[in-house]
């Protein structure tokens, strides 16, 4: 994954040094943010410091912050990473801080702050990037993004947080992102984290079927109770779950009611939809 590397050496968390956590910090994990606003473009936040070596080639490419408002002067605010689009329109990931350098994203919660001890990584998603194409190009990028950081640190998907768990667990203030931001696209935290741990190879675990859940029903027999030996005949169909057996193993587990099947029957006859 390309990442446009603009570290913000005239911000104020880079020149305190994310002061006062500890430096150098050690990260325990990554905190995701989206930015309630509705810009879309890397250049409102991220601008290089004028005696950056790459400094015309990162205006190329981010282009020009003509309000010089970006995040890269004396602001208490910052991220180590930003995700919007760059002055050709294409979503890209900026990486504004060293990952040692604590970040200014969360505040603080009752318990203390996650951008301090123990220390986060933290980026933000612009939300101004709101089409499907938009989203899914930034839903790509952060999960990648994501999955890189977890094989760099020996991370699972279950290290990393959003800005509103991190208020629930008493480590943030109280905003709800990126929430808002993936239910629009009919997402959540859990999603990420599951696509995430597909990235890392991990095969993750299969939601068990439920009382009242439509499901492929592929088998041909069916019988009267959970243990009986003599079948009759079914048909394949969709059907839906009516009880499960819970009393020890059984032969037949699921009781399931369709138009072709009304009775107990194998488990590998039953698929999710």
């Amino acid at each position: 994954m390309e990442i446009i590397e603009c570290i913000l050496t005239d911000s104020y968390c880079y020149q305190c040094k994310g002061a006062p956590g500890k430096y150098p910090a050690k990260p325990a994990g990554i905190l995701v943010h989206s930015s309630g606003d509705n810009q879309a473009y890397l250049k409102r936040y991220v601008q290089p410091s004028p005696d950056d070596p790459n400094y015309e080639n990162l205006i190329l490419r981010l282009g020009k912050n003509k309000y010089n408002n970006s995040w890269n002067r004396n602001v208490k605010k910052s991220m180590h990473y930003m995700i919007g689009k760059d002055a050709y329109g294409k979503v890209s990931v900026a990486h504004l801080l060293p990952l040692d350098i604590c970040a200014w994203g969360v505040a603080n919660g009752k318990k203390g702050s996650y951008n301090y001890q123990p220390m986060y990584i933290q980026f933000e998603m612009q939300e101004g990037n709101k089409s499907a194409a938009d989203f899914d190009a930034v839903w790509d990028l952060a999960t990648e993004l994501c999955a890189e950081l977890c094989k760099r640190f020996g991370w699972t998907e279950e290290n990393i947080t959003s800005h509103y768990e991190a208020h629930a667990a008493g480590y943030a203030n109280a905003h709800s992102d990126p929430k808002g931001y993936f239910a629009k696209h009919g997402l959540t935290m859990d999603d990420f984290r599951q696509r995430v741990g597909e990235l890392l190879n991990h095969k993750p675990e299969p939601k068990k079927i439920e009382v009242g859940d439509t499901v492929d029903f592929t088998g041909t027999k069916q019988w009267t109770n959970a243990n009986k030996l003599l079948s009759s005949k079914a048909t394949p169909c969709k059907a839906v779950v009516k009880q499960i057996y819970q009393l020890g193993k059984s032969k037949h587990p699921y009781l399931i009611k369709g138009n072709g099947v009304y009775g107990w029957v194998n488990a590998e006859d039953v698929k999710r939809i």
